[in-house]
């Protein structure tokens, strides 16, 4: 999922932000500073489409990460804002613990276990003996778990 799918449109950092980060990420890693900004510059540029939030906790992982020597590339660095991101998102996600969306369907998007008498509870015009039958659930259009599972190819329709 991505945050645009969520509805969240991520903060870009401006670049005195991202120089702000940059420099306490220089300092972390002992790393001198270019005087003649080109470094700083090249970085920016490869990295100012990132939301500012996750370049600092790609940076912040970077900071602490064992073993660490050298500073990191803009594709490392890239990578460590992406995963950090994600495990953040992830962990935003579930902080509460699972439930069914659906307790009539439990997210399958089918009612099980009805019983109809042999009238017409089960939608058969005709009298008819009594049986078990299973309807689609009206929650299908709004349940996310059911839409998330048809969209990856799980179940009918």
């Amino acid at each position: 999922m991505t945050q645009k799918a969520i509805g969240v449109a991520p903060k870009r950092a401006t670049e005195q932000e991202f120089l702000a980060v940059f420099s306490r990420l220089c300092v972390a890693l002992r790393e001198a500073q270019d005087e003649s900004g080109i470094t700083q510059q090249v970085y920016w540029e490869a990295l100012k489409d990132m939301p500012l939030k996750a370049l600092e906790l790609g940076a912040g992982n970077l900071m602490c990460e064992k073993g660490r020597r050298f500073f990191p590339s803009t594709a490392e660095w890239r990578t460590a804002a992406h995963d950090a991101a994600v495990e953040r998102r992830n962990a935003d996600l579930r902080t509460e613990p699972w439930h069914d969306e659906c307790r009539d369907c439990e997210d399958t998007g089918w009612v099980l276990g009805l019983e109809c008498d042999g009238g017409t509870t089960c939608g058969r015009p005709n009298t008819h003996r009594p049986h078990s039958y299973t309807i689609p659930c009206p929650c299908r259009a709004t349940n996310r778990t059911y839409l998330r599972r048809q969209a990856l190819g799980y179940g009918a329709p």
